[in-house]
């Protein structure tokens, strides 16, 4: 038996071997020519990433105002639309041109019409007869707080007889004329006309609702 293992094992051994060099050497069947190797390692494959410039300029929708990214603030289609820019430059707060008093004035008129309903229907004496009275002596307290706020605010940001910090030139580089309001006497004005304007505001809603008796759901 054991004369006849040893045949086996030896025949066993030999095609271990072969089939171990087949591995690292293929023959080409039915091709007459020499053995090529096979590399036993695994392919690696690689890439180069290229930016391609395009023949057509691409439009940056946000981008720096005026092109200076220095400034701080960004264009973009809703900040930088005509609509935009007109309702924003209407406003009492950027008509420069106009006398900081009667931008105070509008501004309170403004506010003190519009704090008297949520002070009548949201007070604590809404369920009350004195609803209408309370309500407006509270939006009115209201507005006197904010002009003592304004008064403050004025008195730590501008000295008296220092000229406007605002800027003299537009974003495009065309020079104007300083807002005042930015100035301690400009800003004592804006406030004066808050506080007169504010007053008149809720002195005209009491009137309206209470006076003239109109039917508004706020009653």
């Amino acid at each position: 038996m054991a004369t006849t293992a040893s045949p086996m094992a030896s025949q066993l051994r030999r095609s271990f071997s072969s089939a171990t060099n087949a591995r690292r050497i293929a023959v080409p069947k039915g091709i007459s020519g020499a053995s090529f190797g096979v590399s036993p390692t695994k392919k690696t494959f690689s890439f180069t990433v290229r930016a391609v410039q395009s023949d057509k300029p691409t439009f940056q929708v946000i981008q720096p105002i005026n092109g200076d990214p220095f400034i701080g603030s960004l264009e973009t289609p809703v900040t930088s639309s005509p609509l935009i820019a007109w309702y924003l430059s209407n406003l009492p707060a950027y008509r420069t041109a106009v006398n900081p008093l009667l931008r105070g004035v509008e501004v309170g008129l403004a506010h003190g019409f519009l704090l008297v309903g949520p002070f009548v229907k949201a007070g604590p004496l809404r369920n009350t007869a004195y609803a209408g009275s309370a309500g407006s002596l509270a939006a009115a307290g209201l507005v006197v707080i904010l002009s003592m706020c304004l008064t403050i605010y004025g008195i730590s940001s501008f000295k008296e007889g220092d000229p406007s910090i605002a800027p003299s030139l537009t974003l495009t580089g065309r020079k104007k004329q300083p807002d005042q309001l930015q100035t301690a006497e400009g800003w004592a004005k804006f406030t004066g006309g808050f506080f007169f304007g504010g007053i008149s505001g809720v002195t005209w809603a009491y009137f309206l609702l209470y006076v003239l008796d109109l039917p508004y759901y706020v009653k």
